[in-house]
């Protein structure tokens, strides 16, 4: 019975165009592999195909008559496999290295300099780099079969260097990738300008979170985070612009998820450059984790800019005696005692009246300053979070700021016992905010809760879940999205109208509908 690799180049030759390539079993197994197929299942395809040549007494076959027969097999086994086997670069067929971009030739009618792609030079190029000869093998088979798997047939010096980098660095670390790039005598990472003397790397984690921010599930943002690399890669460029990053992000955005997402990507993009700030207001009782949502939407949606109200309160505490403001003193859930009478400090308990009352007496003490820190940040064209207990809906910030687009948001934690344990988890994590004290004070911390989330209610102010971290981030920005976007859209009707109808009364356009509980 035959075998796989029975048939010899000198047996068979595979034939594409003008071209003659002598036959290999192992490129067929290698190619299969490469498409997901098993590495037995494709030893038993190849035996089948040899098989078929054997009996039909072939010297010569079309390469596209090979790879229907290496598509079928596959195709018996995995669909996917199949389809992904039609994608991959043919068998045989050698990639083609070419010296530089289409961008450098003087002409369109200039060839660049072209030479096959060598698995051999480039072993020998990763011994010398200090790699076994095993090493050196496995990264180089790695390096062109993901060329193939990609339906790559011809590739930039530049860009196989990168690749070959990248490889390196994953299998050794990054200092061999460090001495391969000497070796080569040119870094393959793409800097991003960020002005006249200051570039930063390309990172993909950043852009994947970015991606996340409008609502791209993480698999997906990463694998588009890649893409954008190699198109950018593919430039042949060691620096690019902030610009053609955005629009190529922009680009794969909208071809690979629609215009909705690419519209929200370039929104949050925009909000970083845009002439009118955006606050966003995040308030909620003690324990719901506003602290910690408040630094991850600000990371998400590029606004570095954050400030508490306990920093507020901190800071006016050092300016104001406790003897001129005893509530300022005070911890929000105490603070109803400083409005009691000496004889009454004894007896009277915390009735939710009381409890709001102290709340809301400190809240309006360090209104001013929350007003003033968001008019000069207004004032600077930049963005702003602002977190705390004492941002009440309905009456904190106390101004209107006609220039900036003012985002109110509540957090609470339904479940009495999960908001209890918030408190023992922030003990552990910070190490000196004690839970104890929080704890004896649950109950007016819950009636501080309930009395937040009903003032939401009422004044149209959402109210989201802080129960699970990372989906309470992902409503809290895409809530601000949501209404940057539908004020967009509010400008470009107005406009509209506007060009329309000069000289006639404007139709009043719809403003963003901000409020319900986001569960």
């Amino acid at each position: 019975m035959a075998r796989i690799g029975s048939l010899k180049g000198r047996d068979l030759r595979v034939s594409r165009g003008g071209e003659l390539y002598p036959y290999s079993a192992g490129a067929c197994v290698e190619v299969l592999q490469g498409a997901g197929v098993s590495t037995d299942e494709a030893m038993k395809i190849v035996f089948d195909i040899e098989a078929t040549i054997k009996e039909r007494k072939l010297k010569r076959i079309e390469l596209s008559e090979l790879v229907d027969m290496l598509v079928a097999g596959a195709e018996r086994r995995s669909e996917h496999a199949a389809a992904r086997l039609r994608r991959q670069t043919p068998p045989f067929v050698p990639i083609v290295v070419e010296d530089g971009a289409a961008s450098d030739r003087s002409s369109p009618q200039e060839t660049l300099a072209t030479k096959k792609f060598s698995r051999r030079t480039l072993m020998a190029s990763l011994e010398k780099l200090g790699l076994k000869l095993k090493e050196a093998h496995a990264a180089t088979t790695q390096v062109e079969q993901g060329l193939r798997t990609e339906g790559i047939e011809r590739i930039t010096r530049a860009e196989l260097a990168r690749r070959v980098a990248s490889v390196i660095e994953v299998r050794h670390g990054r200092e061999a990738r460090l001495r391969y790039e000497a070796q080569t005598h040119r870094p393959f990472e793409i800097r991003v300008s960020q002005g006249a003397s200051h570039d930063m790397p390309y990172s993909r984690g950043i852009l994947a979170r970015s991606l996340m921010a409008v609502g791209l599930g993480p698999d997906f943002s990463h694998n588009l985070a890649k893409r954008v690399e190699e198109a950018l890669y593919a430039r042949d460029a060691d620096v690019v612009s902030p610009d053609q990053v955005r629009a190529e992000v922009a680009r794969l955005v909208r071809l690979e998820a629609g215009d909705e997402y690419a519209r929200r990507y370039l929104l949050m993009r925009d909000m970083r450059t845009a002439e009118r700030p955006v606050i966003v207001v995040i308030g909620g009782a003690p324990g719901v984790g506003k602290s910690a949502i408040a630094s991850e939407v600000g990371y998400r949606l590029g606004i570095p800019r954050i400030v508490s109200t306990d920093s507020i309160r901190e800071a006016l505490r050092s300016l104001i005696s406790p003897e001129l403001s005893p509530v300022l003193h005070a911890s929000s859930f105490t603070a109803w005692r400083e409005e009691l009478m000496p004889s009454e400090k004894t007896r009277s308990k915390p009735s939710r009246n009381r409890v709001l009352r102290g709340l809301l007496a400190q809240a309006h003490q360090l209104d001013p300053a929350v007003n003033a820190i968001i008019r000069r940040s207004i004032s600077e064209d930049t963005s702003l979070v602002v977190e705390g207990v004492h941002l009440i809906p309905g009456t904190s910030p106390t101004e209107e700021f006609a220039d900036a687009t003012v985002i109110p948001i509540v957090l609470f934690v339904p479940d009495p016992e999960d908001h209890r344990s918030h408190f023992g988890t922030r003990e552990v994590k910070s190490g000196h905010r004690l839970a104890k004290p929080y704890l004896e004070h649950f109950h007016e911390i819950r009636i501080m809760q309930e009395f937040m989330h009903e003032q939401a209610d009422l004044d149209g102010i959402p109210s989201v879940d802080a129960s699970e971290f990372d989906r309470a981030v992902e409503r809290c920005v895409d809530h601000v999205l949501d209404v940057l976007l539908l004020e967009q859209a509010r400008r470009e009707l107005i406009a509209s109208t506007d060009r329309e109808s000069a000289g006639t009364a404007r139709p009043d356009a719809a403003a963003p509908q901000a409020g319900g509980t986001v569960r």
